[in-house]
């Protein structure tokens, strides 16, 4: 039997971090909060900020009410501020998978330093993000590509191992992403659409719920079909209503469309156009031969 994917599949993003805090206060031009002490900390050892702590408490009442009391098994990132959200989430005697595979995305060279610092001493690198925020990789990081090979080894454990259960799981901004990207089937330059949409952003605190299970019929479905994204904290920020999953193919005119979108920036000499098309016509009769050969 083909294993499918859990029935129902909640993916918590970790409430506000002190991270999250001394990057609000750098991008508005303060780095009071980048203290030395605070510089030597590890980026996987934030803790929750006391907001972020009461954002976890309102997303678990949430999830408890109206997605489910308990879950069949419950997973979380093993960054602290991943295990301080799922700590808050109200499953007082729930056992949890610290998952390695969940961390969150390693910016590399440009972990542990402010917005403020980052454009000062990695500007180029700043800048080659911006032409492409999908395969951008910073020096000893990973892209949100990389991110999407590791939540792929993920999904691949829960299709073998939580065919038609109820999974939590507590994670990261980026982590969330990455299994969007792969669970919707998300092209290169969807992606790119979605962080332009403030109600495609998912909030520190922020909930995905993906079901197999069709939310009008009650019938269940080989895939996640299904998806509603909210914010508990303030669902102003979210869409909250069920929205269908479709996952699109190309075919070759769209594949045509998409290139001719990119203006070819060089070309061949004619010259040496000319010359290939020469080298072209004598080949094809050696194809002939070849094509001949192949089918004996």
């Amino acid at each position: 039997m083909t294993d499918k994917y859990p029935v129902d599949l909640i993916l918590v993003r970790h409430g506000e971090s002190e991270g999250n805090l001394a990057q609000e206060f750098s991008n508005n031009g303060d780095d009071s909060l980048w203290t030395e002490e605070f510089r030597q900390r590890h980026t996987s050892k934030y803790r929750l900020t006391e907001k972020g702590r009461l954002q976890a408490q309102v997303t678990g009442e949430f999830i408890r009410k109206y997605v489910s009391p308990q879950f069949d098994r419950y997973y979380t990132s093993e960054y602290t501020r991943a295990m301080e959200t799922a700590s808050l989430l109200g499953f007082t005697n729930s056992e949890w998978l610290v998952e390695f595979y969940l961390r969150e995305r390693d910016v590399g060279v440009l972990g542990g330093k402010s917005k403020q610092e980052r454009n000062q001493e990695f500007r180029s690198e700043i800048e080659r993000r911006k032409r492409d925020w999908f395969y951008f990789q910073p020096p000893g990081g990973e892209s949100i590509a990389n991110c999407c090979l590791r939540v792929d080894r993920w999904l691949s454990d829960l299709r073998g191992s939580c065919t038609g259960l109820r999974i939590i799981a507590v994670c990261h901004g980026n982590i969330l992403t990455a299994v969007r990207i792969r669970l919707e089937n998300l092209k290169q330059e969807e992606y790119s659409l979605m962080k332009t949409d403030p109600l495609q952003k998912t909030y520190n605190a922020h909930l995905l719920h993906y079901t197999r299970r069709d939310p009008f019929s009650g019938t269940v479905h080989s895939n996640f079909n299904w998806l509603r994204s909210i914010c508990p904290w303030d669902t102003t920020k979210s869409s909250n209503i069920w929205q269908t999953i479709n996952r699109r193919s190309s075919k070759t005119s769209d594949l045509l469309e998409s290139v001719e979108k990119i203006p070819r920036l060089h070309t061949n000499q004619q010259e040496q156009l000319e010359n290939f098309k020469k080298q072209m016509e004598q080949n094809s009769r050696k194809n002939e031969e070849v094509g001949r050969l192949s089918k004996r």
